[in-house]
């Protein structure tokens, strides 16, 4: 099990974490564990649960719209956040990254991009998004790290 949260999270303490949370939840809930399928994938399904708790609670999602301080669209802040009155440049400047990264969510191959989409922007779980794509969850997986992977790359360009 550490050794899948590593490869997922790429933070040893982050990692650990997980598969702790993971164990006492699986401890927790033993007598619902009705052995449809094998031991080993009831807890790594509750281990990519965990994995994605820590993902929203340490921020690493990229949030695109609906809170007072976020940027929408066009990269301008929403709810009257803290950005009021700012450096005009660096609004241009906001915006111009605001529209950057949305080209590149949406220049993004269709597989890849409904996954980024559904599970970084609205925030879906991981078994609701595998149901809708009809997808395994190593797959899901592997289409956003291949998504993260890729706007990593393209957005680099515009921080050079």
């Amino acid at each position: 099990m550490l050794r899948f949260a590593r490869r997922r999270m790429r933070d040893a303490d982050l990692a650990e974490d997980a598969v702790q949370d993971a164990m006492a939840s699986a401890v927790a809930a033993l007598g619902s564990f009705q052995g449809d399928s094998a031991l080993r994938t009831w807890l790594i399904g509750i281990l990519g649960h965990k994995i994605q708790d820590i993902f929203r609670r340490e921020g690493r999602y990229v949030r695109i719209h609906g809170e007072p301080g976020e940027l929408d669209a066009g990269g301008m802040a929403l709810g009257g956040g803290e950005h009021d009155g700012a450096d005009p440049f660096a609004l241009v400047a906001r915006r111009r990254l605001g529209q950057a990264l949305h080209g590149e969510i949406d220049a993004l191959p269709p597989g890849l991009r409904e996954v980024f989409r559904l599970q970084v922007l609205e925030g879906t779980p991981t078994a609701e998004v595998c149901r809708r794509l009809r997808i395994s969850e190593s797959n899901c997986w592997v289409r956003l790290h291949r998504a993260r992977k890729r706007l990593a790359s393209r957005m680099s360009l515009h921080f050079a």
